[in-house]
């Protein structure tokens, strides 16, 4: 014990004495390298990581931080936070946020928002909570531990997820909604950025409302320990994550693990919107059954500078959870009864692997180039029993994923170009059984082809950036890519043929950026995205709704979307503006519709007798949307912020289309006064009618109230204090109203009034 106390004074005191601030852009948050931290005749300088060690100045010195590129400011040291934001002395605003972390060329200029987990974010033990709550995405939610993101009408299988460089999407992404994004953990985010533009050309088939790109923590050459526990009393979850930075010669490590266990999430118990009985069908104190889970998730680093022009790295990365009730299933009532006896997601499961190559070499052909091989394995399956039956379906799934790619960037006089190759090779197992309460398993029919699936990718692109005048900027890029798919089915109840899938797509990007003034940019581009049937679009066999079935259908091709988008930016003395104007056309895209299999339009499947549907490419559609945000520095220590969202999205034929969601905004009010932070923000989403629903069900009409989902608004407030240099604490009110809503197109009622405690220790 006395050696145990001895250590943790050592460090402590270690702490304190080689204080370590990060030098950032207050706009892009990107690092700063060479900035001077000084008080009389003291001084460091920031270093690559933008990392000034402050421990040479006392308690009462009042530093001045400088950069030839930025204002200086003069600020007292124990008011330094571990983090020092330095605005720029041009007055010329960026279009985009971008960031060295985002694996796409550094030219890029299409990022539409970047966050970073400080201040409120970092009281976010979802990612689905951290996008809800800090961007434009909204988030749909089946169960609780999940989310489905949802950025300008494109959800699920079109909008592509990236992590580390590498897309999670897969080949049995489907279009409803999707959880996957469970298995990111916020803890382990340094940053997230969101692109539009030529997101599908930077990174390809499923970009075809952009990609959400999820860059996780890196090693530094800095000894520090980092642990956080927080309570949340709306789903008594208690969450523990630890994080440890540790170097030896060369070689940079980061480790970090996070534990979370969640009883019944509780509901807002105050009904605002009039609907008595809305949501209420399986709950016990307002606590909804069923929506308790368990969530480990682990990641690795280690980084070795090789020499000053070659770097390798390895990436592991881990996550699982216990088995997730389906609650917008668990909740179905039928003549005052439930439905299923059981409808649950087994562990959700993802191992990611990843070595990474970079080298910096001034050749004819490259200046750097980025080489990364990867693997990922993800798991899945459904355990459904109907109530009165005695057999419990299991259908699992699982897939392993093969990633290369290798990316060059060159710089030519003042052009800037980047290309690139790879390819992609997945393989899915699909497996099924009915099994007893004894354990004894029985033959069943499975998801997806039960004798395996093959998709192969393979890929090249390229990007430019060409300044054609001091103040005009001309991008371009396209995208070439190839699939092939094979699904073999070998059924003892379904008589279908194996599958055969060959297909190409091309999409291409233009972005012209005009400063007409120093402090204005305007923004005019045209991109398209793609995306390619998969295994989910091809070879799926299932109902959703015990009435129809899916079969497959073999001659799918790809669907487009081609959009058009202006923005208009100012960056002033105290306010920040950001408009955009956007619409998308929607072409070939995958409907499913009514047919016929074998030239009968009905099948038995599930014991059931069931209509025939299959998918089309036969739906076109418009997507027009604007979006707003605004920042006012009222004085130093006073930010004001907001933003928001409109859509309007149709079929061709004047038919809501799916995934539209209403209407939603947030103002939000930042405080700080020394140790002191005060976040005090109101989120608002309008009413989604019954009429605007799609007709194909995805958006779960059945979820809503008779009339559509109605208006919610959250008020809440946080409040942190830094304690010491390596302690802080936070303490919020979600939900203050304690208000009941359902997040549009959701299952499961949204968290009612909600006290967190968090705290941050760091040695």
């Amino acid at each position: 014990m006395k050696n145990f106390l001895l250590v943790f004074f050592i460090l402590y005191v270690h702490n304190l004495l080689a204080q370590i601030v990060v030098i950032k852009d207050g706009f892009s948050n990107s690092i700063i390298q060479n900035a001077t931290l000084s008080y009389k005749s003291n001084g460091v300088t920031s270093g690559k990581n933008g990392e000034a060690n402050i421990s040479i100045f006392n308690h009462d010195n009042i530093i001045k931080i400088s950069h030839v590129s930025y204002q200086t400011i003069e600020i007292k040291k124990e008011n330094i936070d571990s983090i020092v934001y330095l605005k720029q002395k041009t007055t010329v605003l960026p279009t985009v946020v971008f960031s060295e972390e985002v694996n796409v060329p550094k030219y890029e200029k299409h990022s539409i928002f970047k966050i970073k987990p400080v201040g409120v974010s970092k009281l976010q033990s979802s990612i689905s909570g951290l996008l809800s709550s800090e961007s434009s995405v909204v988030v749909q939610e089946s169960q609780s531990g999940g989310g489905s993101p949802n950025y300008r009408g494109m959800e699920a299988n079109r909008l592509l997820l990236i992590v580390d460089g590498i897309p999670l999407n897969n080949a049995i992404y489907r279009s409803g909604h999707l959880q996957n994004s469970a298995t990111i953990n916020p803890f382990f985010i340094k940053s997230i950025s969101l692109l539009s533009g030529p997101a599908s050309a930077a990174y390809g088939n499923g970009a075809m409302g952009g990609a959400l790109v999820f860059n996780t923590i890196t090693t530094s050459k800095i000894n520090r320990f980092l642990f956080q526990q927080q309570f949340e009393t709306s789903s008594n979850a208690v969450v523990a994550s630890f994080k440890a930075n540790y170097y030896k010669n060369n070689v940079l490590h980061v480790t970090a693990l996070s534990l979370k266990s969640a009883d019944n999430l509780r509901m807002g118990a105050n009904r605002l919107h009039g609907y008595k009985f809305w949501g209420n069908e399986i709950t016990s104190n307002n606590r909804q059954l069923y929506s308790n889970y368990t969530k480990i998730d682990f990641i690795h680093k280690s980084s070795c500078e090789i020499n000053s022009h070659n770097k390798i790295q390895l990436n592991t990365q881990y996550a699982t959870s216990s088995n997730i009730a389906r609650f917008d299933k668990m909740n179905d009532i039928i003549d005052e009864m439930p439905k299923y006896k059981n409808w649950y997601y087994g562990p959700q499961v993802r191992f990611f692997q990843s070595i990474e190559y970079t080298a910096k070499y001034r050749s004819l052909a490259f200046d750097n180039l980025i080489t990364t091989l990867a693997f990922q394995n993800l798991k899945e399956s459904r355990h459904i029993s109907p109530l009165g039956d005695t057999l419990l379906n299991n259908r699992s799934e699982d897939v392993k994923i093969y990633d290369y790619t290798t990316n060059f960037s060159k710089k030519i006089h003042n052009i800037s170009l980047s290309y690139g190759i790879g390819l992609r090779d997945q393989k899915i197992k699909s497996l099924a059984n009915l099994s007893d309460t004894n354990g004894e398993a029985f033959y069943n029919t499975t998801r997806y082809p039960n004798e395996g699936s093959n998709v192969q990718d393979i890929f090249a692109h390229t990007q430019v950036n060409i300044p054609i005048k001091k103040n005009t900027d001309l991008y371009v890029g396209g995208r070439w890519n190839y699939r092939q798919l094979e699904a073999r089915f070998n059924s003892q109840k379904f008589n279908f043929d194996n599958i055969q899938n060959n297909n190409a797509a091309f999409v291409s990007s233009i972005l012209i950026s005009y400063r007409p003034i120093s402090k204005i940019i305007m923004n005019t581009s045209y991109y398209s995205g793609f995306r390619n049937p998969n295994i989910d679009d091809i070879g799926k066999v299932f109902s959703k709704d015990d009435i129809n079935v899916v079969v497959p259908n073999s001659k799918l091709e790809p669907e487009y979307a081609n959009n058009l988008e202006f923005s208009l930016n100012f960056l002033l003395e105290k306010w920040t503006i950001n408009t955009q104007l956007f619409n998308t056309q929607i072409s070939n895209a995958i409907k499913r519709e009514y047919g016929s299999l074998n030239g009968v339009d009905s099948m038995l499947y599930d014991g059931q007798m069931m209509r025939v549907q299959m998918n089309k490419n036969i739906e076109s559609a418009t997507i027009n949307g604007a979006s707003f945000s605004a920042s006012f520095k009222a004085t130093k220590n006073f930010l004001m912020r907001s933003r928001l969202n409109y859509l309007i999205g149709k079929t061709n034929d004047n038919r809501p289309l799916a995934h539209i969601p209403p209407f939603n905004c947030k103002i939000a009010f930042n405080y700080k006064f020394k140790k002191h932070i005060l976040d005090f923000y109101i989120n608002y989403n309008g009413w989604k009618l019954a009429k605007d629903y799609d007709d194909a069900g995805v958006d779960n009409l059945e979820e809503a109230t008779i009339d559509g989902n109605p208006s919610w608004h959250t008020i809440n407030l946080v409040y942190s204090k830094k304690l010491e240099a390596n302690l802080s604490y936070s303490i919020a009110i979600k939900n203050i109203l304690d208000a009941h809503y359902k997040t549009f197109g959701s299952g499961i009622s949204a968290s009612g009034r909600n006290f967190i405690l968090s705290l941050r220790a760091h040695f």
